[in-house]
């Protein structure tokens, strides 16, 4: 009789369990912005990344912003490759060093002009600055060379921010 009283009691409790845990996942899946569904494993980031917009406008102008700042940080922090390609000849050096400077120039230069098509209303041409922006030449080039990149942890937050933006963009082509 004890028995049958645990199964039961196990059997509401695994109940009440189950159903908790279907109501929090579908209480998170609401609370993703509309702008945000295409970002598919990025959700949360992209969350972050348009802060409140209410418009596809303001989100992917959002998303970019927070884009640019990462990609200024990055480059701000050149110095940092130095130690990584300390034991290469000093012509392997200057040539990482220089690589990377401009990789990091590149993905400003690239999202600014975003910025710009977006603000012209382009949003072809939004896109292709983007894409552009993917730039991993740095991160490639040390690689090459045998060399760990300092910056890699920021880099990927840099590769998935400017990812999330491209997705908010097909959003609004798909729309």
């Amino acid at each position: 009789m004890a028995s049958k009283k645990f199964n039961s009691f196990s059997f509401l409790l695994l109940t009440i369990m189950a159903s908790v845990f279907v109501q929090s996942v579908v209480a998170t899946r609401i609370q993703v912005s509309p702008f945000c569904r295409t970002a598919r494993r990025r959700r949360a980031l992209c969350n972050t990344m348009i802060n409140g917009a209410t418009n596809w406008h303001d989100a992917i102008g959002n998303a970019i912003n927070s884009t640019v700042s990462v990609a200024k940080e990055l480059q701000s922090r050149n110095e940092l490759i130095a130690p990584a390609v300390a034991n290469l000849s000093p012509a392997a050096k200057k040539s990482l060093q220089g690589t990377c400077k401009e990789s990091f120039q590149t993905v400003i230069d690239m999202l600014e002009e975003g910025q710009v098509a977006l603000a012209a209303g382009d949003i072809a041409k939004l896109q292709i600055k983007l894409s552009a922006a993917l730039d991993t030449e740095c991160d490639d080039e040390l690689s090459n060379f045998g060399a760990t990149f300092p910056l890699a942890n920021l880099s990927k937050q840099l590769t998935k921010k400017v990812s999330v933006c491209l997705a908010i963009t097909a959003q609004n082509v798909v729309a």
